[in-house]
């Protein structure tokens, strides 16, 4: 498009000159003045160059669905034309306000000098990159050649997912001495011959506990304390096969499952559970351990998973986890269809008889937000009333309903 404007105004130039030869009317050579003139100015400045680019985030760290802005500020020092930049953003972050891409003209003998700022919102968990600037000047007649340069480094922004809080779980029929309330047997635990500290006394606590050496020295009452073991361990195995993609890039089965599976580790953590995760596909095993100190670790694998390429049964993470599994309670997170329904019912049938423990499905179904998903659903919750163990349906809209979950263990 340039080299047509190039065409056009050296024919505009020497065709008035011609006629004039032709004719003898020096008038009609006036006509070649302005298109000469543009084309000996355009000869004189060569394309835009001398790029700089500042670029700030107003946060690196953000949860789906917050936003985050983004200003550049560009300088332009040499040349004239036309200046285009833009940025390159993940598909998980979206343009909401504003753009990432802008075209600017440097006029001769000034410096491009502007700013400009849009948003992201963000989308997906993950770890979701922005590129490094691209400028790119323009010869405005396009006589000579373009200047391009990527300035900065990329940035990665890391999105976790939108979680609720968890206020109030209910647990039964855990291990524990009978007739124990579950929430005082989760904050007692069982203890072990590991001391941890002399501390005062408390209502309800034995006498055998006493430290009466201490609390004659000190006159007021004292008593040892020791470690306390976690009551029960809870292994969550997480199903990151392609199944887990069903309802889109941003609300599909896995982000769901992610979703509500974060804030369920940290509770458990924090009230002093053993929690240990595998996740299918990945072949990635954290181990059972506990302490709220492993949340980061927890979080941090649970933030970053994606769909796996490699498709894994039940049964054969069963084997692979074997021996992390005494004792524990089984919790399996998948996306229950006929075609899997098999595998899942022989891979908690294993974990049956190696734990002793009832495992626990959480069925994600993402399919009433879909059309027709109402079929489906329909379909899913047959499947659930035919496995031997509980099995729990979670969704978007009903998120709550993964806090049930321990109710049911039995």
């Amino acid at each position: 498009m340039e080299m047509n404007w190039v065409r056009w105004l050296f024919l505009f130039t020497v065709l008035p000159l011609a006629l004039a030869v032709i004719t003898g009317a020096i008038s009609l050579s006036y006509f070649a003045l302005l298109p000469a003139s543009v084309l000996a100015f355009s000869l004189l400045f060569e394309p835009p160059s001398g790029f700089s680019v500042e670029r700030s985030f107003s946060r690196t760290s953000l949860r789906v669905g917050e936003e985050v802005e983004v200003r550049v500020r560009l300088r332009v020092e040499r040349g004239a034309g036309s200046v285009v930049v833009q940025e390159v953003v993940s598909p998980a972050l979206r343009v909401v306000e504003g753009s990432n891409r802008h075209v600017f003209f440097k006029r001769p003998g000034e410096r491009l000098d502007v700013e400009y700022s849009y948003r992201l919102r963000a989308v997906k968990r993950g770890q979701h990159r922005v590129s490094p600037v691209e400028v790119e000047g323009h010869h405005f007649l396009g006589l000579e050649g373009s200047n391009y340069a990527l300035l900065l480094d990329e940035v990665t922004l890391k999105v976790s997912p939108r979680v609720p809080g968890i206020r109030r779980v209910v647990l039964r029929n855990v291990r524990g001495k009978p007739g124990t309330p579950p929430a005082a047997l989760t904050s007692m635990g069982f203890s072990s011959t590991e001391f941890r500290e002399v501390r005062e006394y408390r209502a309800g606590d034995p006498l055998r506990a006493i430290n009466w050496k201490a609390t004659a020295r000190l006159n007021t009452p004292l008593v040892n304390e020791y470690e306390r073991e976690g009551f029960l361990t809870v292994m969550f195995y997480l199903d990151a096969s392609s199944s887990m993609l069903v309802g889109g890039l941003e609300k599909n089965a896995l982000e769901t499952a992610v979703a509500f599976l974060i804030p369920l580790v940290l509770y458990l953590l924090r009230r002093g559970y053993k929690v240990g995760l595998y996740i299918l596909g990945h072949e990635t095993l954290l181990t059972p351990v506990s302490g709220y100190a492993s949340a980061s670790t927890f979080t941090r694998t649970l933030t970053s998973v994606g769909i796996s390429p490699k498709e894994e049964s039940l049964p054969l993470a069963v084997e692979r986890t074997r021996k992390v599994l005494r004792g524990a309670l089984p919790v399996v997170i998948t996306n229950l269809k006929r075609d899997n329904f098999v595998g899942v019912k022989e891979g908690m049938e294993r974990l049956y008889s190696i734990t002793k423990n009832t495992p626990v499905l959480i069925d994600v179904d993402v399919y009433p937000n879909l059309e027709f998903g109402e079929l489906v659903s329909a379909c899913k919750k047959g499947l659930r009333e035919e496995l031997p163990f509980p099995a729990i349906a979670v969704s978007e809209n009903g998120k709550g309903a993964v806090l049930q979950f321990l109710g049911v263990v039995g």
